[in-house]
C-alpha cells in the first residue's frame, strides 16, 4: 500500500481525479454562490427601496403635520383681542407638549421681533432668522430650513410659515424648531436589523438625523451619496461609510428638499447568504473526501498491476531481472504484460546479436552516452588500447589515458560540440604507455526530438600501415631523384653548351671589346642559371628544412611581395586585386621560404599574362587553415597537363626549368600544408592552405 502511494501513477490519477471531481464542484459552488448572491442582493435591495419608500412617507408626513399646525396657528396671530391672542398661545403650548418632535415654537411680527415663544426661551440667533423671514416675505409659503444651530448649542431645523393678512400682505412668521434626537428616534424604529441604520440629510448634504445621534452635523455633500440626493436622484449604492461597509437605498424627500438613506451593513445583509454557503462548502467537502477514498479503491485496483509491471520493467533496464512476471488481472494489463515478456526475450536476442557483431569487428567500437561516460567496450578496443572492458565501463573516456593530457584529447572536444568526426589522423597511448597512430571516426546518436543521447568511436589502428606509407613516399622520393637527376643533366648540359659556345667566341674574336663584354655578360647570367638550378635541386632533394621554424603573417609576406612586383605589373598592364579577409593570418613556417612560394606561384601568372590581366590574390580563413587564392586571367593551362604542374621539371614555358612550382609544393608540404591548382580558358587560380598558428603556441613564439 506505502508503495502504491508513492506512485506517480498513483498520484497522477488521484491528482487528476480530484481536480476534475474539484473543478466541477467548485464551478456548481460559484454558479450557486454567485446566483444566490445575486438573488439576495435584489431581494434586499427590494427590501431597502420599500423601507425608503415607507420611511420617507412617514418622515413627510411627520412634518406636514408640523407645517398644517403652524399654519393653523398663523391665522390668529394677526387679531388683536385678548381672546385670540390666548388662543393661539394655547395652541401652541398644546401643539408643543402634545407632539415630541417640537423643539419650541416663536412668533415673530413684521418688525421681527419676537412677540411669543413656547416654550419660553431666550433665542437670538437672528442672523440665521433673518434670512429665513427674508425668504417667507418674497415667498409667501412655507418653507423648511438646513441645519441650524442655537445659541445654547443645539441643532435644529426649522419650519417656517408666513402671517398674511386678507390682502395677502406679508405680516409676520411662525418658526416652528424639530428635535432632531426625537427625529433620530423616529428614525431608528424603521432601521433594518441590529446593525441597520437611517439617515436624513437637508439640501446641503449636512445630516440632521441618524439612527446614531453622533453623526448629526456632519456632511456628506462630498460623499457619492449626498452627490446623488443633490440631484434629486435615488438608487442603490454600496461601499464605505461610517467607518463600514454597507449597503445602502437612497431617495430624495420632496418636502423641505431633504434626502433619505436606509442602509445595513455588507455582513448583515449577506448573513443568509453566508449561511447557505457553509452548508454547500460542508456538502461539497464531504464529496470530496468520499471522492478521495472511491479513487484510492480504483487506484488499488487498476494502478497496482500498473505499479508492479514497471517496477519489473525498471528492474530490467537496471539488469537485476531477465524476465517478467505473469499478471492474472484477466483485461489489458495482463496482455500488455505479457507482450513487454515477449519484448524483452526479443531484446535480449537482438542484444547478444549485437554483442557478437561488435565483438567481431576488429577496430576498437567504443561508445559513450551524453556525459561521456563508456557504455560499451569491445574486444577490438581491448586489443588496442590493452585495457580490459571492466577496468574502464562506467569511467568518463576522457579519464582513460589515452592522451597525455586534456588538451591533447581533440577527438573528445569536438564530440562535445556535437560534431562528428568522418575521418582523422591521430594516436593514442595503451596501457603499457606504446603510442599507437590510429584513425578516428565517431557518429552522434539522437532521440526523436533531435536531441544527442551519446556517440559511438570507431578506432582504427594505422601504426603498420603509416609504416609502409613512409616507405612508400621514400621509395618515391628516390624515383623522383632518380628523374631528376636525370633532367638536372640535361639541364646543365644546356647552359654549358652556351658557356662553352661563349667562351668560343671570345677565343675567335679578343679583338672586339664590346663583343667580349656581351659574350660575357651571357656567360655570368648563364652561371647564374646553372647555379640557381643546382640551389633548388639540393633543396629539393633534401626533403626537409634545417632551418629553425618561426611565426610568420602570410598576410605581412603577400603586401612586401605585392608592393616588390608593383613595378612589374605596371609594366605588363597588369591590374591587383586585394581581398584580405583578415588583418593577420599566422602560420608556423620560414618567411623566406614561404616568400619564395608566393613568388614562384606569381612570376608564373605573370607570364602567363605577357598581354595585360587581372591578379587576384585573396586571404581567408578556414576551420584550421589559413588559404591563400592567387587567380590569374592568363592564357591557362590545358586539363590534361594540369595534373603534372607540380612535378620538377615540367614546364609549359620555352625558358622554364619545371621547378618553380615543384619546389612550391615541397615548401608548402614541409610546413603541413597543401597547394591545388584549378584552370580553364579564362585563367588559373593556385590555393595554397597552411595551418593556423593556434593561440597557445602563438604566444609561445611571441
Amino acid at each position: 500500500m506505502k508503495q502504491l502511494l508513492q506512485s506517480r501513477i498513483t498520484k497522477r490519477y488521484v491528482l487528476v481525479t480530484f481536480i476534475v471531481v474539484f473543478g466541477s464542484l467548485a464551478s456548481i459552488y460559484y454558479v450557486t454562490t454567485n446566483v444566490l448572491h445575486d438573488s439576495v442582493h435584489s431581494e434586499i435591495k427590494y427590501r431597502n427601496q420599500l423601507m425608503g419608500k415607507t420611511i420617507s412617507t412617514k418622515t413627510s408626513f411627520l412634518l406636514e403635520k408640523m407645517i398644517n399646525d403652524i399654519r393653523i396657528i398663523s391665522e390668529y396671530v394677526l387679531s388683536d383681542s385678548n381672546e385670540n391672542t390666548v388662543f393661539y398661545q394655547t395652541e401652541m403650548d398644546h401643539v408643543v407638549s402634545k407632539n415630541p418632535l417640537y423643539l419650541f415654537l416663536e412668533v415673530i411680527d413684521v418688525s421681527r421681533n419676537s412677540i411669543a415663544t413656547i416654550p419660553n426661551v431666550n433665542n437670538s440667533s437672528y442672523d440665521e432668522v433673518h434670512d429665513i423671514l427674508d425668504r417667507l416675505e418674497w415667498s409667501k409659503t412655507f418653507y423648511i430650513t438646513n441645519l441650524l444651530t442655537l445659541e445654547d448649542g443645539r441643532k435644529t431645523i426649522g419650519i417656517a410659515y408666513p402671517v398674511l393678512d386678507e390682502k395677502e400682505n406679508y405680516r409676520g412668521a411662525v418658526l416652528a424648531y424639530v428635535n432632531l434626537n426625537v427625529l433620530s428616534d423616529y428614525l431608528s424604529q424603521g432601521k433594518i436589523g441590529t446593525e441597520g441604520l437611517n439617515v436624513l440629510v437637508d439640501r446641503n448634504g449636512t445630516i440632521i438625523a441618524h439612527t446614531q445621534e453622533k453623526y448629526i452635523g456632519e456632511s456628506l455633500k462630498e460623499h457619492p451619496l449626498g452627490q446623488g440626493l443633490s440631484r434629486y436622484r435615488s438608487g442603490i449604492w454600496e461601499g464605505e461609510l461610517f467607518h463600514e461597509s454597507l449597503l445602502t437605498s437612497y431617495r430624495p424627500i420632496t418636502l423641505g428638499g431633504m434626502g433619505l438613506i436606509i442602509g445595513e451593513s455588507t455582513e448583515q445583509a449577506m448573513a443568509p447568504s453566508k449561511q447557505v454557503q457553509v452548508l454547500l462548502l460542508k456538502g461539497f467537502l464531504l464529496v470530496l473526501f468520499l471522492t478521495y477514498l472511491l479513487t484510492l479503491f480504483g487506484a488499488f485496483r487498476i494502478i497496482h498491476p500498473v505499479t508492479k509491471l514497471t517496477r519489473q520493467a525498471k528492474e530490467y533496464s537496471e539488469g537485476k531481472r531477465d524476465d517478467f512476471e505473469k499478471l492474472q488481472t484477466g483485461d489489458e494489463i495482463e496482455n500488455l504484460a505479457d507482450t513487454m515478456a515477449n519484448m524483452a526475450i526479443e531484446l535480449k536476442n537482438k542484444e547478444r546479436h549485437l554483442f557478437y557483431i561488435l565483438e567481431s569487428i576488429p577496430y576498437g567500437i567504443i561508445t559513450i552516452d551524453k556525459d561521456g561516460r563508456i557504455v560499451t567496450f569491445n574486444r577490438g578496443a581491448e586489443d588496442l588500447s590493452g585495457y580490459a572492458r571492466e577496468e574502464v565501463m562506467g569511467k568518463f573516456i576522457i579519464e582513460v589515458p589515452f592522451k597525455r593530457s586534456e588538451e591533447e584529447f581533440l577527438s573528445w572536444k569536438t564530440i562535445k560540440e556535437g560534431r562528428e568526426i568522418n575521418e582523422q589522423e591521430s594516436y593514442i597511448y595503451d596501457k603499457n604507455g606504446n603510442k599507437r597512430d590510429v584513425r578516428i571516426y565517431s557518429s552522434l546518436f539522437s532521440d526523436e526530438n533531435q536531441t544527442i543521447i551519446g556517440s559511438i568511436l570507431i578506432i582504427r589502428d594505422v601504426s603498420d600501415m603509416k609504416k609502409m606509407e613512409d616507405y612508400l613516399k621514400q621509395s618515391e622520393k628516390l624515383a623522383s631523384l632518380g628523374q631528376l637527376t636525370a633532367g638536372i643533366a640535361h639541364e646543365i648540359k644546356n647552359p654549358l653548351s652556351i658557356i662553352q659556345a661563349a667562351a668560343e667566341a671570345i677565343l675567335l674574336d679578343v679583338k672586339d671589346p664590346v663583343y667580349v663584354q656581351e659574350m660575357s655578360e651571357d656567360i655570368l647570367e648563364t652561371t647564374d642559371r646553372l647555379n640557381q638550378l643546382l640551389t633548388d635541386f639540393l633543396s629539393l632533394s633534401k626533403g626537409e628544412f634545417e632551418d629553425e621554424w618561426e611565426q610568420v603573417d602570410l598576410a605581412a609576406v603577400l603586401y612586401e611581395l605585392l608592393n616588390l612586383l608593383k613595378n612589374k605589373f605596371s609594366e605588363l598592364n597588369i591590374s591587383v586585386t586585394k581581398i584580405f579577409d583578415v588583418d593577420e593570418a599566422f602560420v608556423l613556417a620560414k618567411q623566406g621560404k614561404l616568400s619564395q612560394v608566393f613568388l614562384n606561384v606569381m612570376i608564373n601568372s605573370l607570364h602567363a599574362m605577357e598581354e595585360g590581366g587581372t591578379l587576384s590574390v585573396r586571404l581567408m580563413e578556414t576551420d584550421a587553415n589559413w588559404l591563400v587564392e592567387i587567380k590569374d586571367t592568363g592564357i591557362g593551362i590545358p586539363e590534361s597537363e594540369i595534373k603534372w604542374i607540380f612535378n620538377p621539371f615540367y614546364t609549359t614555358k620555352k625558358e622554364g626549368t619545371g621547378l618553380g612550382l615543384s619546389i612550391a609544393y615541397e615548401i608548402t608540404t614541409q610546413f603541413g600544408g597543401d597547394i591545388l591548382a584549378e584552370s580553364d580558358l579564362s585563367g588559373t587560380n593556385l590555393s595554397i592552405q597552411l595551418p593556423k598558428l593556434i593561440e597557445e603556441r602563438r604566444a609561445f613564439w611571441s
